[in-house]
């Protein structure tokens, strides 16, 4: 026997038809509901779940040809399929009025056992068959949504620096390439800061690692709050190393952000003994900004940032420098 119920409503003004239908169909797999009138069959087809509507042509009131046309008006009934039962007429025209009106069968009075059980069948095991269909639809679709968001994720985590959470190499190269595109077209300027945190080595060997790594975090955290604009993105490329794009900034405006993070990275206080710049870890920055063209390489573009914190280090270290 099948797992899967089917909802039969049995729509007949006559209360001896309606018995004489449900004993036939008793047994079938059916859960069987019945109507005596038109109103009566819409309210059940509104509150349940139906899955075929044997339904009477000839009723007061409201006949089964108005019935259906009504069913067909609503979105939770207008896919439910009918079999109309009928004594009056097998005329084309008639018959096609209710094919119109979404019958997929008649059954004409008096009605033979075998034929009504051989035409539910049918309708019985297509329902079945939709259940299941759409049961392994919504399994799928689950599935999908999973593997979406296993992909969505694995699209993060291969952005992303493990140690500091902000963007890695990869999603920083990605990033720098779309926004240069884009600053292209808006004909605006381009910054870039290459922050080092000075003294780092020393810090390492005078700390150990696992403090070295709450450093690198540390700043990387500070960073990433300075910087205000959505556009603004950090990247660790690797080691004690950071590099911060700008999109629409001058170079007086890159010199005042690098300026800010400068100061909040040593306001954190983080001691560093040993070293002669500051008693706190510090970082050095230089500052690479230009209005982008098609002429200009990018790589050129960010050998300026490095070339400015290689002379901001040489300066005494704890500084930026615009290059």
């Amino acid at each position: 026997m099948s797992n899967y119920s089917t909802n039969i409503l049995i729509v007949d003004d006559t209360k001896a038809n309606l018995i004489s239908l449900e004993a036939i169909l008793e047994g079938e797999n059916l859960k069987i509901l019945s109507a005596s009138n038109g109103n009566d069959a819409l309210k059940i087809l509104l509150k349940q779940k139906v899955d075929i509507v044997l339904l009477d042509v000839q009723m007061p009131g409201m006949n089964g040809f108005e019935v259906a046309e009504l069913m067909r008006a609503n979105n939770k009934t207008k896919d439910i399929p009918i079999i109309f039962i009928t004594a009056i007429n097998k005329e084309e025209e008639y018959i096609f009025k209710g094919y119109e009106l979404g019958a997929v069968d008649y059954l004409y009075k008096p009605i033979s056992n075998e034929i009504l059980k051989s035409k539910v069948k049918v309708f019985v095991k297509l329902n079945e068959q939709t259940k299941i269909i759409e049961e392994k639809t919504r399994a799928l679709e689950e599935k999908i949504t999973q593997l979406e968001m296993v992909e969505k994720k694995l699209n993060h985590l291969i952005r992303i620096d493990e140690l500091t959470g902000v963007f890695n190499r990869r999603a920083f190269e990605e990033i720098f390439k779309l926004e240069w595109a884009r600053t292209i077209r808006s004909n605006g300027f381009f910054s870039a800061l290459m922050i080092d945190i000075d003294n780092f080595k020393n810090f390492n060997d005078t700390y150990g690692h696992l403090k070295g790594d709450e450093c690198l975090k540390d700043v990387a955290k500070i960073i990433e709050k300075t910087l205000r604009r959505i556009t603004d993105q950090v990247a660790r490329l690797g080691g004690e190393e950071f590099i911060v794009l700008l999109p629409e900034t001058d170079s007086d405006g890159a010199k005042l952000i690098a300026e800010e993070i400068r100061k909040n990275v040593e306001n954190l206080k983080i001691v560093n003994e040993g070293v002669d710049t500051s008693k706190f870890v510090t970082v050095s920055i230089g500052i690479s900004s230009v209005a982008p063209t098609r002429d200009i390489e990018k790589k050129e573009f960010i050998d300026c940032a490095d070339k400015g914190l290689y002379i901001a280090k040489k300066n005494g270290k704890n500084r930026s420098y615009v290059y």
